[in-house]
């Protein structure tokens, strides 16, 4: 089957609207922002993390400045807000807490199952097994160990319907790609916003109705509309079993390495590691004077940081698939807890980018960067920045090409799945690796020193048992 995706397509407010016409729509944020504030906060009092369709008229108090279905609007953007603040509190540190608490026998079993079904599917309210006093304790719980509550900020962006905004095409005044239709605080009154066109979109009804409204930080609008259109990406079981694989590896030195033996980004590091010290420090010092808000010398260099790691991910991305069409990309299922710098983010943003282009596999990351290619040896000795060699064979090779090769040969491993544990994995690589030495010494038969794949051939001398492999050169110095 194939995965089907839609693009979320980027309008911007025309350099010659009106200032009256902005002035109308700030006022319009800003009163949007209040209601939304005071739904957070009524919800928390109210000790409810979600709410169902026929609950919200009656539990909400009614806005005094917005109509009808912007107050709608509000009232469910705040629901998200909540909602989202409350899994994600759950999964980080509520689960994790009701586990120490069975443990040391504070709560029975039954009452931690009861609050996993809380925390887990929003319980707010009594209903079968759960009760009163059990949603008294999670929240007890969720007050002390739950962290900050959801703050609503003055650049939240505006969720507007299609019952309160529509863009149009031009029909009299011309000097605008499109308007914009939005309602505002006067009753029966719209704000007509003239916006500049997206050289995706040609027609108002090549996008869905749903507007998202989000003010720059250089203090421009942005309307965000989703695009009609479907883009298709194949799966890997849509393509030929015999389908070509491409292993790809996020390095430390690299933005990304692929198994046939190609860095890319290699000057990529230098000025990501400039521009994300500034960050780093300026950063640093706002936290030791306890400014709590970005300046904005630090939003600029944030935006400087992320548009240079989208820049360059999609340039790298864009060259690989057209290098490799039909071609099913390996890459690694890696948890970026602790992980920081370059690798956590082009990892994500690679990710993100391959994964709406391209048939996509994940696979489990432990040892891959360890692995010897050519004996199967694992040691965090082998590797040193970028340079790898085998304590047992004697292996020379670039160590991101060797991470990149271990991802591709995982993809291709049916006894290491994505859910084993490195313990685990460490242990069957072992095993494996025991088997070829000893396989290797039962047989008194020796082949030459065969060339490595990639380059010429930088042998370490070391005669080569048969089953064990080749300890040879370096990666291809070929870049992208």
């Amino acid at each position: 089957m194939s995965q089907s995706f839609q693009k979320a397509r980027f309008f911007l407010t025309h350099p010659e609207i009106n200032q009256g016409k902005i002035n109308r729509l700030e006022a319009l944020h800003f009163e949007y922002v209040a209601y939304v504030r005071i739904c957070v906060r009524h919800m928390l009092d109210g000790k409810r993390l979600n709410l169902a369709r026929s609950e919200k008229q009656a539990f909400f108090p009614a806005a005094t400045g917005l109509s009808s279905q912007i107050e709608k609007n509000a009232r469910d953007h705040a629901i998200q807000i909540v909602s989202t603040w409350a899994k994600g509190t759950y999964t980080r540190r509520i689960q994790k807490t009701i586990t120490n608490l069975r443990r040391e026998g504070e709560i029975t079993d039954e009452q931690a199952k009861t609050l996993y079904t809380i925390g887990k599917y929003l319980k707010t309210s009594p209903k079968g097994t759960i009760t009163q006093d059990d949603i008294d304790l999670y929240w007890l719980i969720l007050n002390e160990t739950g962290g900050r509550k959801p703050e609503v900020r003055e650049n939240l962006p505006m969720r507007l319907s299609e019952m309160t905004a529509r863009l149009e095409d031009p029909k009299e005044a011309i000097q605008a790609d499109f308007w914009l239709r939005v309602s505002s605080l006067e009753l029966r009154k719209s704000i007509w916003i003239p916006l500049v066109g997206n050289p995706y979109v040609n027609q108002a009804d090549q996008v869905g109705k749903g507007i998202l409204a989000r003010r720059t930080k250089n203090g421009r609008w942005r309307f965000e509309a989703v695009e009609r259109q479907e883009w298709v990406v194949q799966e890997p079981l849509d393509l030929p079993l015999d389908a070509p694989r491409l292993g790809v590896d996020v390095g430390l030195n690299v933005l990304a390495a692929t198994s046939d033996g190609i860095l890319y980004g290699r000057d990529f590091k230098p000025r990501f590691d400039r521009a994300y010290k500034a960050v780093r420090d300026v950063r640093a010092n706002r936290m030791r004077q306890r400014f709590t808000e970005n300046s904005p010398r630090l939003d600029v260099l944030e935006s400087r940081l992320s548009g240079m790691i989208k820049t360059e991910t999609g340039r790298v991305a864009n060259d690989l698939v057209q290098r490799h069409p039909d071609t099913v990309f390996i890459l690694e299922d890696l948890d970026l807890r602790g992980c920081r710098g370059q690798k956590r983010f082009a990892y994500r943003a690679l990710q993100t980018v391959l994964v709406n282009k391209v048939p996509v596999e994940v696979v489990n990351p432990a040892y891959t960067s360890q692995e010897c290619p050519s004996c199967g040896y694992i040691s965090r000795s082998n590797r040193s920045g970028t340079k790898f060699r085998c304590r047992s064979c004697g292996r020379l090779a670039h160590a991101d090409w060797v991470g990149a090769s271990g991802i591709l040969r995982r993809s291709e491993d049916n006894d290491i799945g994505c859910g084993d544990r490195p313990n685990s994995v460490k242990a069957t690589l072992r095993r494996r690796f025991q088997a070829r030495r000893q396989a290797g010494r039962a047989s008194p038969a020796r082949s030459s020193l065969a060339p490595s794949p990639l380059g010429l051939s930088l042998t370490t001398g070391v005669p080569v048992y048969s089953g064990i492999g080749t300890g040879s050169n370096l990666v291809s110095a070929s870049t992208a």
